[in-house]
Formats: structure tokens, C-alpha cells, sequence
């Protein structure tokens, strides 16, 4: 199964946040309403019971109202107006802090979304070349050159003669590219390794050089080999001693 990125991750905790928030929001818009309503609802019972308490109506109340009765009417109609402003300041002071919340998590989703490293790699790990003892080994210890890049000296030696001139080591940039005697060694370290050895971590840490360089030198490498395949690479004729030992090694 797939291993789900750090990035999706992130993206999927802060769409369910910005799910959860919306939600919280209209609950809490939802049961201020019904509060509301149930206030209102009394408020109406409380004015209809007093109502009924009240003495029959007499002739006078079809004349004009007083101003008494006026300024009450007034009044009750602010009542209404400051009512329903305070039903709709109470609902901006709910959805405030809930705007503002989900305009954080959206910019939260679109900073994941542009960044290139979500995770602080720390310290970077120190990287010790090795690369000139491989002079040493060749010197005093050709075991150990051999050891460590699978062929000789000489076969090192002849290789690089037929790889040095390709235009793929040659650039334009200013910044240079390694030596051709380097990016051969690095290219052999780790074609002659297997399993954690040849990974491109310890590759890179055994020539002390980033994995980066490690991948490009072994591009390199490779296409001048493919290149030249001919010249490296040959099946020896069916009469040579070289097929007839392999015959009699397959026989017995």
C-alpha cells in the first residue's frame, strides 16, 4: 500500500478542522436563534395574558390616541428594532472569532501547500570524504583500491582514458564539475555495493559529496559507458578460450 505523504496529512488534518470549526459555528448561530425565539415567544404569551386582564373596552378607545398612548406605541416599536439589532449583534459576535479562526487555518492550508520542506532537517550530518585514501590504496595498498571500486589500477586507469573526453563532463556553468577521475570513483563505489551500502546516503557520506552530486555523477558516468558500449563491453567468439571455459564450467 502507498505511504500517504507528510504533505497529504497536514491537508487532510486542516480540511477536517475547517470542517469542525463551520460546524461549531452553526451550532452555537443555531441555538442562539432558538434562545431568541423562546424570549420572544414569552414576551408575546406575557402581552397576550395582560390583555385578557384588562378591563372591556369602552366606546373612547376608538377616538384618536393620546400622546401617552402614542409614546407607548413608539416605544414598542423601538423595543421590536432594538430587539432584532441585538438578535443581529449577538450573531456577528458568534461568527467573529469563528471567521477568523477558519481564515487561519486557510492560510495555514495554502502556506502547506507552496512550501517546498515541511520538516526542519536540524544539523547537517558532517560528511568526512574518503576519497583520498583511494590515492593511498593505489600506491601502497592495491587490495584495498580494489576492494573498494572492484576493479584495478590499470583497469581504473583505462576506463577513465576512454571516458574523459565525452561532452557530457564538459559545461557552461560557472560552477565546475567534479573531476572525471572523481565521478568515476563514486559511479564504481556504488555499482560494486549492494543494500544499505550503495544507497545514495551512504554514498554520498564515503565521498563526502551531497546525494544530489551522487545521482549526477552516476548519470554521467553511465551514458558515456552506453555510449561506448562496443569498446567495453564484447560476447567472446564461440572458439575463444574465453567460451570454452565458460562451457566446460557450465558441463561440469
Amino acid at each position: 500500500m502507498p505511504q500517504t505523504s507528510l504533505r497529504t496529512e497536514i491537508l487532510q488534518l486542516l480540511d477536517d478542522a475547517m470542517l469542525t470549526t463551520a460546524q461549531m459555528r452553526n451550532d452555537e448561530i443555531s441555538a442562539s436563534l432558538e434562545d431568541d425565539s423562546d424570549l420572544t415567544d414569552w414576551t408575546d404569551m406575557s402581552s397576550d395574558t395582560s390583555g385578557m386582564s384588562s378591563p372591556a373596552l369602552s366606546p373612547m378607545v376608538l377616538s384618536p390616541p393620546s400622546p401617552a398612548s402614542s409614546l407607548a406605541s413608539s416605544w414598542g416599536s423601538m423595543s421590536v428594532d432594538s430587539k432584532s439589532t441585538s438578535t443581529v449583534s449577538t450573531t456577528d459576535m458568534i461568527i467573529a472569532p469563528y471567521t477568523q479562526l477558519l481564515d487561519t487555518i486557510e492560510a495555514l492550508c495554502d502556506e502547506v501547500e507552496a512550501v517546498r520542506v515541511l520538516e526542519d532537517l536540524g544539523e547537517p550530518i558532517p560528511k568526512a570524504s574518503q576519497l583520498p585514501l583511494l590515492s593511498h590504496f593505489a600506491e601502497h595498498h592495491p587490495s584495498l583500491f580494489q576492494k573498494k571500486l572492484r576493479v584495478n589500477l590499470e583497469v581504473f586507469d583505462d576506463i577513465l582514458d576512454q571516458i574523459s573526453g565525452h561532452p557530457v563532463f564538459q559545461n557552461q556553468s560557472n560552477n565546475k564539475q567534479l573531476p572525471v577521475s572523481i565521478q568515476l570513483a563514486i559511479f564504481l563505489y556504488r555499482a560494486s555495493h549492494y543494500g544499505n551500502a550503495c544507497s545514495l546516503e551512504d554514498v554520498g557520506q564515503w565521498a563526502g559529496v551531497s546525494i544530489g552530486m551522487v545521482v549526477n555523477c552516476t548519470h554521467r558516468v553511465i551514458a558515456t559507458l552506453l555510449d561506448q558500449h562496443d569498446e567495453f563491453v564484447y560476447i567472446p567468439g564461440a572458439q575463444s578460450e574465453e567460451m570454452q571455459c565458460a562451457r566446460a564450467f557450465t558441463e561440469s
